[in-house]
């Protein structure tokens, strides 16, 4: 059971990377894996060993490292960089690796999950990119930041996965297989996806998630809306639905600001490709790269405000 107290913590915690992710340019390192909460029996087994020691909050998980939570038990793990997973009872997962491609700023991280289930928060700041991955069933299931859960049926050589936010792919078969926000999809190694494969989320299952989520903290996936006038003038860039996608790519981008005199001057957009525009929702066709997008705002009383998100553009992302 998640207690109010580790409520707080995590909120705390994503606030805190979020607040990195304003005024770093970019990390040059790999997250470690935290575990911050293991409520019962939850053992990790090191890379090797035949038997496992009780999981305690604050240890380390490292690469090889098996995490098993037995009946009426389960834990929460904190990537340094933002994601989360809560881990339930009966479940068996195992962290294969974490790396980080200095090149492309982009954090990868492979799980194996070969039993149980897990819900999953897979983010980080905004000056950096997701690879998140998890392999079960002989498939694997990879987004490039999203909310999501994911139960593996062993008997059933199946997996399924629900998308509460964010966008799921596998490749089962020849098919691949994208699962987007509110959807649910049972997929099976080497399966062709049938008709009924892929559904809405009921309304019950929606909220179940939604709930988990809440528990969890803070999200770095949900954009803010405008706020009250006052204050500092802050700009914030919204409208994202990906920051990665294949040539050629089609971003559309919101400016929203809050505070300040509450009418602007100018709103300016740079989308490190040479090109720009003015104006508050724009949209950008990039080519193959990595570019830095600027959003520079100026109110009536010339208080000045910018923000800045990455956009990665590849021949075939994958996604």
């Amino acid at each position: 059971m998640v207690t109010e107290g580790m409520n707080t913590m995590m909120r705390h915690m994503a606030l805190a990377v979020f607040l990195m992710g304003s005024v770093l340019a970019w990390a040059d390192e790999e997250s470690t894996v935290r575990i911050t909460q293991s409520d019962g029996s939850v053992e990790i087994v090191k890379s090797g060993a035949q038997a496992g020691k009780p999981a305690k909050e604050g240890d380390l998980l490292e690469r090889g490292d098996r995490l098993v939570a037995r009946e009426k038990s389960a834990a929460l793990l904190l990537w340094s960089n933002g994601s989360i997973v809560k881990v339930y009872p009966n479940t068996e997962i195992a962290l294969a690796g974490v790396s980080f491609d200095l090149e492309k700023k982009m954090e990868k991280t492979l799980l194996d999950l070969d039993r149980g289930r897990i819900f999953v928060k897979a983010q980080v700041p905004e000056h950096l990119f997701c690879e998140f991955k998890v392999r079960a069933a002989g498939l694997d299931v990879r987004t490039q930041g999203a909310e999501f859960a994911l139960a593996h049926d062993a008997e059933k050589k199946s997996v399924t996965a629900w998308s509460l936010t964010g966008r799921l792919v596998s490749d089962a078969g020849s098919e691949r297989v994208r699962i987007d926000d509110g959807q649910q999809s049972a997929i099976r190694a080497g399966a062709r996806p049938g008709p009924d494969d892929l559904k809405a989320m009921d309304d019950k299952t929606k909220q179940s998630l939604a709930k988990v989520s809440k528990d969890l903290g803070g999200s770095l996936l949900l954009e803010e809306g405008a706020g009250a006038t006052g204050g500092k003038l802050v700009a914030k860039i919204g409208g994202v639905a990906a920051r990665r996608g294949s040539t050629p790519f089609k971003v559309g981008f919101k400016a929203l600001v809050k505070g300040g005199s509450g009418k602007l001057r100018s709103v300016t957009w740079d989308f490190g490709d040479g090109e720009s525009a003015s104006a508050k929702d724009v949209e950008h066709t990039f080519t193959q790269g990595l570019y830095v997008v600027i959003l520079r705002v100026e109110d009536e009383n010339g208080e000045k405000a910018s923000a800045q998100t990455g956009i990665s553009v590849e021949a075939d992302c994958g996604c």
